[in-house]
């Protein structure tokens, strides 16, 4: 399908008319529907483990997926969260390699993929502009949370890394009610659990939050976004 022929329509293109773009190549484009294959995820399914990360493309049609490095030593850091429009598993296309690093792609609310084996990934980029455009743009939006995570490292203390994670993972969920797990926030922060225990027993002292089994309610949403101060996507 043709793109625009203007730089300023390229930026300009919605992540819902990128989507709807996307859905047209699989109505005319038999060979792309051909090699789709649906894949679905509950909250923390892991998507794509590392054998198949580089074996396989995916398309994110809705949900939210994060991306984790696990290392040697068995750390994990999450390094990006990615939208509908975006894409992943880009080592499988541009024959790219983590030595050391094990990737997997992890569900943060039920998601929908679209999965293609590398080989016939490859042909159809080359084919489709719109779809070198989705890898494009997920770049960047990766690129940007990754300098804006590390900016929050170097400047930031944990409390106020973790109070604007609270909220950035509210927003993911819609809800002041967050299903995740003390390890899974110490995996985002790459920090560890204890230290995440904590700071969140320090914040439901305060009156802040109330916390569950793999469950944390935002109670003061203010007083969060006071102690987090700016917070980057």
């Amino acid at each position: 399908m043709p793109l625009p022929n203007t730089l300023e329509n390229h930026v300009a293109i919605s992540d819902d008319e990128l989507l709807e773009m996307l859905a047209k190549l699989v109505e005319e484009d038999d060979d792309m529907a051909a090699a789709i294959s649906v894949v679905t995820a509950l909250p923390l399914d892991c998507i794509a483990p590392a054998d198949e990360i580089s074996a396989y493309f995916y398309i994110i049609i809705d949900g939210l997926v994060q991306m984790l490095i696990t290392s040697k030593e068995d750390r994990r850091l999450a390094t990006a969260v990615i939208g509908p429009g975006a894409v992943f598993g880009e080592e499988a296309i541009l024959d790219l390699a983590h030595p050391g690093l094990n990737y997997c792609a992890q569900a943060v609310k039920p998601s929908r993929l679209w999965k293609l084996p590398a080989e016939q990934a490859k042909h159809l980029l080359i084919k489709h502009p719109v779809l070198r455009l989705a890898l494009l743009r997920t770049f960047g939006l990766r690129m940007v949370q990754v300098e804006n995570r590390l900016e929050e490292v170097a400047y930031r203390w944990l409390p106020e890394r973790l109070a604007a994670e609270l909220i950035r993972q509210s927003r993911y969920a819609e809800s002041d009610q967050i299903r995740l797990s003390h390890q899974a926030l110490a995996d985002i922060l790459g920090t560890y659990r204890e230290t995440i225990s904590a700071i969140l027993r320090d914040f439901r002292e305060a009156g802040w939050v109330k916390l569950g089994y793999r469950r944390i309610t935002i109670l003061d949403r203010e007083a969060l976004e006071k102690m987090s101060g700016v917070i980057r996507e």
